[in-house]
């Protein structure tokens, strides 16, 4: 499949005002073009998602603690213990602060597991705090020091540091820990005490180095549990170097995986961690030094990954990204893009970078490139950009794909979406490294609830294209699954997968193609109807409220199978891309929430243009509206498409891609099927004998 964008000037001459605001032109903002990284500080960092958003530790700091309702913008609130609490002398006499904290819901509080240790030596000890409450203020909040948990000492084998806390799926806990030596190890804590457990007391190795090369580094264990499979992440090589220094560090991140939660973690090739295996993850790549040290969490509908690295064309010292996990079909592990304020955006320098030459693939600065960085050098067969993403609903999108040719003819890229290969050409946009938002083509694909792979390669024609981000823009015709939400507050998933909101919450629905929307007319499922009200809002939690549903009996309207589909009030400026934020005031308890439905378009009114074909017939016969008989294939210059005969049906061909739609009618008028298309066919297949009309609009 091939498909080609016009270059702006043509594409908005020839285009129809649908089709523009359909391909996101009319409407985009530079808020949804640039991103930049908010450089937040922290070293082994850990996260924990909680109802109004994310609590954030880090080592060296005494247990600083700063909360995020968006994980983009934190708020500092300070050490929460004033020093080393007095029990930690006896394991580690001189310690000079406090390492490498775990936050970790367990038991109806949040615990925090931290170490104290002799710098490089094994005289070393984790112990834990806890508060009922993470939020500063709250009534519960308070942080009580609960001492010594597991130690080790100078002659030990392995380390005691660099705790983290899973739940395995019979409810059991255990701690992951260690540094270099035997590596990382596990045991079995008592979920009431936080202790060691007493039915346990194994020491469970489950991953270390073996080879000479590597000098045992390995540390900063996490674990996950995910698909019934146990995720082990670890950190490998020299970490800490940083400022004039950064370029001795080597830090990077391998996994494995294992059936039990004792293991044993295999990579991918199958090789134990136990006997030096494990799968490379991240390593330093363009400006990012460093990336390890890192924790998986589960956060509503994802898992995540935060870790530290260091900036090398900045300050050179050491700052956190958070990013998804995205898991393949076959449930392994790969690593998505750091977050920059977006979920449904891709910065491609993040992506994982396959170079078939030297030089290929190069990260390059540009002010006008988001992020202030852009791929060149898109150049050689064989080089390859894949992109994990992780996407909450699942449908048709257009990929918006932010480009720079300062050539003189057509680049080409081969664009793959979970399997599925297309070309994109690419045309002169006047420039090179520069990217302004009328540099794109829009990609059509369709995307998977969970892991997608966008996979790049050139395709080498003697013109060449830089790329800089790629958006991913959902097409809403009539139905929002309220569970295909991206983020938000005071929201959940519940144990059936369905969404759940209180009283104050909102969820984000990113990048929504609003000219795809044909109806004004809104309604919404709900179970149980709890009083209150759900709002629609335009780009943010207080935006321009679009459409208002009162959860109230009277205005119910139909019930299918536990839902209640209650209508709500016309949406209002519709029109481009947007955000659109769902938001609840006065809700009792928890409102669960199916589809947000947007009534079917109208049918074309009469005037439309048609045709009406003859499926029995030998000799394909059509009629115009005018009923004057033509022979197949119709074409209509003036309305840009055809009508052509193929095995067992019709194609309608538009010659431009766009946002079209053809309906087929029976001679009473009935639909019979009706599609839609942002690409340039629609096909009707498989029809039985009879008259038939097609009517396209």
């Amino acid at each position: 499949m091939e498909m080609k964008v016009l270059n702006f000037a043509n594409f908005v001459k020839s285009a129809t005002l649908a089709t523009i605001g359909a391909f996101g032109v009319s409407a985009v903002s530079a808020a949804d073009w640039y991103a930049k990284d908010n450089l937040q500080p922290g070293h082994d960092p850990s996260m924990v998602r909680f109802e109004d958003g994310y609590a954030l530790m880090s080592t060296n700091n005494n247990l600083q603690l700063w909360t995020s309702e968006d994980a983009y913008t934190w708020r500092d609130h300070k050490s929460t213990v004033s020093k080393i609490p007095q029990w930690a002398y006896t394991y580690a006499p001189t310690t000079e602060g406090i390492w490498a904290p775990d936050i970790y819901y367990m038991n109806g509080e949040y615990r925090v597991y931290y170490c104290v240790s002799v710098f490089g030596k094994r005289t070393s000890a984790i112990g834990y705090q806890s508060t009922k409450s993470i939020v500063p203020g709250s009534t519960d909040y308070g942080w009580t020091d609960h001492g010594h948990v597991f130690h080790t000492v100078a002659s030990d084998k392995y380390n005691a540091i660099d705790a983290d806390v899973v739940r395995d799926t019979e409810g059991n806990y255990w701690m992951a820990f260690g540094s270099f030596g035997l590596g990382i190890q596990l045991i079995k804590l008592d979920a009431k005490t936080g202790y060691q457990a007493s039915d346990d007391k194994t020491v469970y190795n489950i991953a270390r180095r073996t080879s000479k090369a590597s000098g045992g580094a390995e540390e900063g264990p996490s674990l996950i549990e995910h698909g019934g499979k146990y995720f082990l992440f670890t950190a490998w090589d020299k970490c800490c170097q940083q400022g004039p220094t950064i370029e001795q560090t080597t830090y990077k991140t391998a996994y494995g995986r294992a059936d039990k939660v004792t293991g044993p973690y295999k990579d991918r090739a199958g090789y134990d961690m136990a006997n030096g295996g494990g799968t490379i993850l991240m390593e330093r790549y363009g400006r990012y030094v460093g990336p390890g040290g890192g924790e998986a969490f589960q956060d509503l509908n994802r898992v995540r990954f935060v870790h530290h690295y260091y900036d090398l064309n900045g300050d050179k010292y050491n700052h956190i990204h958070i990013r998804d996990v995205v898991f393949t079909d076959d449930n392994w592990a790969e690593m998505g893009q750091p977050f920059l304020g977006r979920y449904l955006s891709a910065e491609v320098e993040h992506g994982a970078l396959t170079r078939a030459v030297s030089g290929d693939l190069a990260i390059t600065r540009s002010n006008t490139a988001s992020n202030g960085e852009y791929l060149a050098y898109i150049n050689t067969a064989g080089s390859k950009i894949r992109l994990p993403m992780n996407i909450m609903q699942a449908g048709e999108y257009l990929l918006r794909y932010r480009y720079a040719n300062g050539g003189e003819g057509d680049a080409t890229h081969k664009v793959t979406v979970n399997g599925k290969s297309q070309t994109v050409t690419l045309p002169p946009t006047g420039s090179w490294g520069m990217f302004p938002e009328k540099s794109i083509v829009m990609i059509p694909a369709t995307l998977k609830r969970g892991g997608n792979f966008i996979e790049i390669e050139p395709q080498p024609n003697g013109f060449f294209s830089e790329l800089d981000r790629i958006d991913f823009l959902r097409v809403i015709r009539d139905t929002i699954p309220a569970n295909g939400f991206d983020n938000g507050i005071r929201v959940r998933l519940t144990d059936k997968d369905e969404f759940a909101i209180k009283d104050g919450g909102y969820a984000i629905f990113e990048n929504v193609v609003t000219d795809s929307i044909k109806s004004t007319e809104v309604a919404i499922e709900v179970k149980e109807l709890t009083g209150g009200k759900l709002s629609i809002r335009d780009g943010k939690k207080d935006g321009t409220v679009l459409s208002e549903c009162e959860l109230v009996a009277a205005n119910e309207k139909s019930t299918a199978k536990g839902w209640t589909t209650v209508n709500c009030s016309n949406l209002k400026s519709l029109g481009g891309i947007k955000d659109f934020y769902l938001t609840a005031s006065g809700v009792s308890g928890e409102a669960i929430v199916g589809n947000i439905l947007f009534k079917s378009a109208p049918l074309p009114e009469s005037s439309s243009s048609s045709a009406v074909a003859e499926s029995s017939s030998s000799e394909m016969i059509v009629s115009s509206s005018s009923e004057s008989p033509v022979a197949l294939p119709i074409v209509r210059p003036s309305l840009n498409y055809s009508i052509a005969k193929i095995p067992n049906g019709y194609r309608v061909h538009f010659d431009n891609a766009g946002a079209h739609q053809a309906y087929l009618l029976n001679p009473m008028g009935q639909i019979v099927s009706h599609q839609k298309t942002y690409g340039t066919d629609i096909e009707f297949n498989n029809l039985p004998k009879g008259r038939f009309i097609v009517k396209v609009k």
